[in-house]
């Protein structure tokens, strides 16, 4: 798998293109309620959601905040699955 991460703008542009197949949240290490956004591309990469100023994960201080930028990428949410 090549790791690939975006921007929120980079991300976007890839759903566009059809290059994006699909976001997991990941609960961050030793944390109750933070997550960060992976997505998964249609070439089998795959990479984190970052932060544009910093170019590190964006860090989702709530689910709620989390699915709001899944929806912003433009992925429509429908069920929550977990496993």
């Amino acid at each position: 798998m090549v790791e690939c991460n975006r921007t929120m703008e980079q991300a976007r542009r890839d759903f566009s293109l059809g290059l994006l197949t699909g976001a997991l949240l990941v609960r961050v290490p030793m944390s109750k309620n933070e997550w960060t956004l992976r997505l998964a591309g249609a070439r089998g990469d795959a990479g984190m959601l970052l932060d544009v100023q910093t170019l590190q994960p964006c860090i989702f201080r709530s689910l709620d905040k989390a699915v709001d930028a899944i929806e912003q990428i433009g992925f429509a949410l429908t069920q929550l699955k977990v496993q």
